[in-house]
């Protein structure tokens, strides 16, 4: 065999040792250049975590909370995070709502309990008010003494702190209505029948007296507590300082 036959088996073989060099030298490559990539994609994560980490710092918080943030702030991209925010949300939105009734009711009950002691110590002082009124409409209209002994349906007359007391049961409905009319509100002086038989008007014991001396919506004191002159009679032409207090007997 001579030369020229060997020639073309001699490039063959160095064509394919080129090829050999051309792919070790691609995976030398590969292998320095893909460490090199992460490295840098590290990097320049670490980079952007500390960037964003030296903002919240400014803001006066930790490095270790500021990573913290930095992380969710990351975290916040990845699927179902926004779900899972919108479902806290509400939840948080529902325990507001649910606080926030849980308060007005709380309000709403001690306005009604600070109204219902308002009223009550207006009442009281409404009630010493008008029996300091009696007392003086007494001591100004009669100047007589009395035992101390109620009138009872068995001691039909005594004298009382204000004079002669004797009693009358008679429909009170005309009486009512008109001091209704003199401004004594159904809310604050309802009518009513104690106990004992005697008739009310806002707990004050009605009587008829002279109206001359003790008009009509005037207080004054009775053998039977504070009463509150509501009508008058053909007594008290006779007896000025007499009292007839309305009962069922």
């Amino acid at each position: 065999m001579n030369l020229k036959e060997k020639k073309p088996g001699i490039l063959k073989g160095s064509s394919a040792f080129l090829n050999r060099c051309m792919d070790s030298l691609t995976v030398v490559v590969a292998v320095i250049l893909v460490p090199m990539m992460l490295l840098g994609i590290i990097c320049f994560n670490s980079v952007k975590v500390n960037a964003q980490a030296s903002e919240y710092v400014k803001n006066d918080l930790s490095a270790q909370q500021s990573k913290g943030l930095v992380k969710v702030d990351e975290g916040a991209s990845l699927p179902g995070v926004n779900e899972a925010r919108t479902v806290v949300a509400k939840v948080e939105e529902k325990k507001k709502a649910i606080a926030l009734k849980k308060q007005q009711k709380w309000l709403k009950a001690q306005e009604k309990r600070v109204a219902a002691a308002k009223k009550k110590k207006d009442a009281k002082s409404e009630k010493t008010r008008r029996e300091k009124e009696a007392e003086a409409n007494s001591k100004k209209t009669y100047k007589g003494s009395w035992n101390g002994l109620p009138l009872t349906r068995g001691r039909g007359t005594i004298m009382g702190p204000s004079g002669k007391e004797t009693y009358y049961n008679l429909d009170m409905s005309t009486c009512v209505s008109i001091m209704r009319g003199m401004g004594f509100s159904a809310r604050k002086y309802p009518y009513a029948v104690r106990a004992d038989g005697v008739k009310t008007l806002g707990g004050y014991v009605m009587v008829a007296a002279n109206l001359r001396i003790r008009p009509k919506g005037s207080f004054i004191k009775t053998s039977l507590g504070t009463g509150i002159v509501v009508d008058t009679g053909g007594f008290a032409a006779h007896n000025p300082t007499q009292l007839d207090i309305a009962t069922n007997w």
